[in-house]
């Protein structure tokens, strides 16, 4: 059960001990303001210091911190401390997660193939024999959908479409969106193409009857149709994570991820595996 908990991006080998140094001393200062200046009565005070000392320690070594947002703000804090290296300073590929997101994070295998079936049932995928292909005229309108939204403020746009996300936040010069339901481990990481074209994606659905909770899910089967990168309009390319964006697992020996990446902004709109 502990091990589904772990976040491996940010535990182990790839835990950043600065940052949890961090988390470690904000957490103890929390217990220590509850345990003082709780008005209630000292029992109670120890007893919930505790309890939240327990907890959060608890997140912070499955997780890897327990503040929010601690990989985007804690490789500037830590690189300014005297004496401390910048564990991130590699580049901001550092801080991106090794599996980008999708609007569907965390939909489950039934929900995808009932997806799957309202597409075809929609007519936006044709089945011919073995293979499936998408319509044109779907594809015209997802096209122009897509221009729309690279036309608006995106992280708003993520925002109407992303009922469960609490906050949505473009970070790293508006190449991720990251969308939060309250807490690090509910932080879904979406690079900008992805962003564009599932939110087009929902909005196009709308017009086919896709029923609204299979949108999100029917939106990321449909990236695999994509031929030109939703942020920048320009075609795909077939590379690997090492050529566009850099390595995409946490295992080192692991080979790379067959990818459709964009030539202009280097960042992946589709993995092939």
């Amino acid at each position: 059960m502990l091990d589904a908990l772990r976040n491996p991006e940010h535990t182990g080998e790839n835990r950043c001990w600065p940052c949890t140094a961090v988390n470690g001393a904000l957490l103890a200062f929390a217990c220590a303001v509850i345990g003082i200046w709780l008005p209630a009565r000292r029992t109670v005070r120890g007893l919930v210091a505790l309890a939240l000392g327990t907890v959060g320690g608890g997140v912070i070594a499955l997780r890897g911190y327990v503040v929010p947002g601690t990989p985007r703000f804690a490789p500037r804090f830590v690189a300014a401390l005297p004496g401390i290296d910048d564990p991130h300073a590699a580049g901001p590929s550092d801080s991106s997660p090794d599996d980008p997101g999708s609007l569907a994070s965390g939909a489950d295998d039934a929900t995808g193939e009932r997806a799957a079936d309202a597409l075809v049932d929609a007519g936006v995928l044709h089945a011919v024999g073995d293979t499936v292909h998408l319509d044109e005229r779907f594809r015209e309108r997802w096209r122009a959908a897509m221009a729309d939204v690279r036309n608006e403020d995106l992280a708003t746009a993520v925002r109407s479409v992303a009922e469960h996300a609490e906050s949505v936040e473009t970070v790293e010069e508006g190449r991720w969106l990251v969308l939060s339901g309250g807490g690090p481990a509910s932080e879904t990481w979406l690079p900008r193409p992805v962003a564009v074209a599932e939110v087009a994606a929902v909005r196009a659905l709308a017009d086919d009857g896709v029923p609204v909770a299979l949108r999100a899910p029917a939106a990321s089967a449909l990236r695999t149709f994509l031929q030109d990168c939703p942020a920048c309009d320009v075609p795909l390319a077939e590379t690997t994570t090492d050529d566009c964006c850099g390595s995409a697992t946490t295992n080192p020996m692991a080979p790379p991820e067959t990818v459709l990446a964009c030539p202009d902004c280097g960042q992946r709109s589709v993995t092939l595996d």
